[in-house]
């Protein structure tokens, strides 16, 4: 499962012409919008 994961994400990364630190960048954001948007259908 692991090595699936790492080989789809290397192919993703070479797609897009991403490095680690940009993917790291996007997870980060991509988890601030998700706590959002759940916080906001959650709470209100």
């Amino acid at each position: 499962m692991f090595e699936w994961h790492k080989r789809l994400m290397e192919k993703y990364m070479e797609i897009f012409g991403l490095n680690n630190y940009q993917v790291a960048w996007i997870s980060f954001f991509k988890g601030i919008i998700f706590t959002v948007l759940m916080y906001e259908f959650m709470i209100c």
